[in-house]
């Protein structure tokens, strides 16, 4: 509950009451997904009508980030192919969590890299994951419109089980329908305690690449913007609050959420925030 209190307070510190609109509308629209622990909400959009406190990670950075360039906070919460897909048509778009990959490298203007992950292949009891040749016969999980899924299907894979969130492919692994999953490490991590799942029973195998979580934008963004972003991360670094955000979420408790308690739907709306 302490812990809750103090992402809640975090959260209404950044929210943008009140904010002029002429003032957003000038400013970096910044777009987010249910990205746990990167960016999430609790309770998520899967189990309630009205989306819950914004927080994560890179969301707690980036908002330390929009602070010190005088941008209003406001983060969007939306299902990640739309901010994906906004983010590369239209001018003047912030895109978090976003791993930096070479099928996505030429789309985005990259910001800055607020954390590396590991994308790591990850099987079941008795599943060899020592190398995704192993496992290119196999049923594999991976989060929808991700780099995972594009660097599989560019290998040729051709059983791969894309899912809108990480916490669907932890209920897979539970349930045997997939052998194995490709994700970042951390994402494995908390979907699995978010399912109440035994991290025991997997098998943590190659580390295929390493996962680059950026600040991305359009493509055309102009470089005194960049630039502006750029210098706000490193003095969030610099002075301390970077780390300071790290140790509240590395002792975060997640608390499990039931399956009844989901609505089932394929892609969750939210309301602008």
């Amino acid at each position: 509950m302490h812990t809750l209190t103090m992402f809640l307070a975090a959260a209404l510190a950044v929210l943008p009451i009140g904010a002029p609109a002429q003032q957003r509308a000038k400013e970096l629209r910044l777009l987010a997904a249910e990205l746990p622990p990167y960016t999430f909400q609790i309770p998520p959009a899967s189990v309630g009508e009205t989306p819950g406190v914004d927080q994560g990670f890179v969301y707690e950075v980036v908002s330390e980030m929009a602070r010190r360039v005088g941008h209003t906070g406001l983060i969007e919460f939306m299902p990640w192919g739309e901010a994906q897909r906004i983010a590369q048509t239209q001018p003047n778009i912030g895109i978090l969590a976003l791993t930096r990959t070479p099928e996505r490298e030429e789309h985005y203007r990259w910001l800055a890299k607020i954390v590396t992950d590991d994308l790591i292949l990850v099987g079941g009891q008795g599943i060899d994951v020592s190398s995704l040749d192993k496992v290119k016969d196999r049923p594999v999980g991976v989060l929808s419109r991700s780099g995972a899924e594009a660097l599989l299907k560019e290998r040729g894979f051709t059983r791969v089980r894309p899912q809108p969130e990480e916490w669907l492919n932890a209920r897979q692994m539970q349930q045997r329908r997939i052998d194995v999953w490709l994700a970042p490490r951390l994402m494995v991590i908390h979907a699995m305690r978010e399912v109440g799942g035994n991290l025991e029973a997997l098998n943590f195998g190659e580390i295929v690449r390493k996962s680059e979580i950026y600040l991305a934008a359009s493509k055309a963004l102009p470089d005194a913007e960049a630039q502006k972003w750029e210098k706000a991360l490193a003095a969030v670094q610099a002075d301390g609050t970077y780390q300071r955000i790290a140790d509240e979420y590395n002792r975060m408790k997640i608390v499990p959420i039931p399956d009844e308690m989901r609505r089932r739907f394929s892609q969750p709306v939210w309301e602008g925030r």
